[in-house]
């Protein structure tokens, strides 16, 4: 093989895995959907609404609740469900979440850790990076739960979990994306209406 082609395989190689890397930052959990393919459901309806008249400081939370329900009547009726205001065959209920996860010390470059490192200056671009990405980053999770609309009993439960890359200036577009890949997700394991 010329050098050539060992060095586009390797750079084939990187761009692989740069790619399942970044797929890795959302994780969907669910529950067996086998309770829910035994009842044969054909209509959903919200387990509550949206409250109305919300005052300005919670706002982007109602901004959002509008935006996972969306998101999730729009999957849903893409399998066929029906969506009913009330007395659906099942009812659809969600709620937010946030944990901290990770969180390493960071290798000080220029401490002796063992081995020798000859002419290695600290440089403080890598230092700072080094402690920004060391510490426990935020994920936010979106928990959809399924519940049988005569008895209440959950029937199918969904966990989205995502890393909170820019905190300070969120995108509802951007999170909207992300739900929307996140609700295919979870809802594909379930049956077609």
């Amino acid at each position: 093989m010329t050098h050539l082609a060992t060095r586009i395989i390797r750079l084939a190689a990187v761009i692989l895995c740069i790619a399942m890397v970044g797929c890795v930052t959302m994780e969907v959990d669910t529950t067996s959907p086998k309770r829910f393919a035994d009842k044969n459901y054909q209509t959903f309806s919200w387990r509550s609404e949206v409250p109305t008249g919300v005052p300005q400081s919670m706002e982007s939370l109602y901004r959002l609740s509008t935006t996972v329900r969306e998101v999730v009547a729009e999957a849903l009726q893409k399998k066929g469900y029906r969506y009913e205001a009330s007395g659906g065959d099942f009812l659809v209920s969600y709620s937010f979440g946030t944990r901290l996860e990770g969180g390493e010390e960071p290798v000080t470059p220029g401490v002796n850790t063992g081995g020798a490192v000859i002419n290695r200056n600290t440089d403080g671009a890598m230092m700072d990076n080094a402690y920004a990405l060391s510490g426990p980053r935020e994920v936010a999770m979106l928990m959809l739960s399924f519940e049988d609309g005569g008895n209440l009993a959950t029937v199918w439960s969904a966990k989205i979990s995502q890393m909170v890359e820019n905190q300070n200036q969120a995108n509802l577009d951007k999170v909207q994306r992300r739900l929307e890949t996140g609700v295919a997700k979870a809802l594909r394991s379930l049956p077609d209406a």
